[in-house]
């Protein structure tokens, strides 16, 4: 029996207690990159893996005690991982996250149904929010390590760099009034100067087509003939 049968075979009730005494702390020696930065065993990696999926949701002090957050992510992002335990990674670190974030739904799993009324009764909350009560974007990295310590302006360590700019979370409803009743004259009188305009071309061209149909009409004899004298 492998190290993830030995651990989950019928001691689903221990959970809690090898928690309690650092296991994670062995399992995130074990998952960390060898002295010449090669990733350990696959079999360990994989049984490890299986085992954290098992485990109940690890919340942020654990993670940032214990290191396995990091150790995970590490081997989440490593171009030499296979794809199945890059999967369990993702799944991991999907779980750790999602009470972080306040996040208590698993989103994946849910319809398209269930996400439209679950928008639906936010919706009003949101809206409610102005900009600067709005909650900032974390760097799920730096949670799973604990380094998620965000630092102001004016404080040591902080640089100032582009940002990626979050949307608006409001709806704009009401149209923007003129900024004075001037313009919205000129804008009206310059409609009605344009409709004339156009009237009048219309006009200028339908008597010059009635015009030339009079004087196609007449007929020119070369030996004087039908002339009016």
């Amino acid at each position: 029996m492998d190290f993830a049968g030995i651990i989950l075979a019928g001691v689903a009730d221990l959970q809690e207690a090898f928690l309690d005494q650092g296991i994670l702390n062995a399992m995130t020696e074990w998952l960390a990159p060898l002295p010449d930065k090669s990733l350990p065993h696959l079999q360990i990696r994989e049984n490890f893996l299986k085992v954290l999926q098992e485990f109940p949701i690890i919340n942020q002090d654990s993670l940032k005690s214990s290191g396995i957050g990091k150790a995970v992510m590490y081997l989440y992002k490593h171009p030499r991982e296979t794809k199945e335990n890059r999967e369990r990674c993702g799944k991991l670190i999907n779980e750790w996250s999602r009470p972080i974030f306040s996040l208590t739904a698993n989103h994946k799993s849910m319809s398209k149904e269930e996400r439209e009324e679950r928008d639906y009764a936010h919706l009003p909350k949101r809206r409610r929010i102005s900009a600067e009560g709005m909650t900032p974007r974390r760097d799920i990295d730096k949670v799973l390590a604990g380094e998620d310590q965000s630092v102001r302006p004016g404080e040591k360590g902080f640089v100032m760099r582009a940002r990626v700019p979050m949307p608006s979370n409001k709806d704009y409803v009401v149209r923007p009034k003129w900024a004075s009743e001037y313009e919205m004259e000129q804008h009206k009188s310059r409609g009605k100067k344009d409709i004339s305009r156009y009237e009048k071309h219309v006009r200028a061209f339908a008597d010059k087509k009635k015009h030339g149909k009079a004087q196609r009409a007449v007929g020119i004899s070369v030996e004087g003939r039908n002339m009016a004298l």
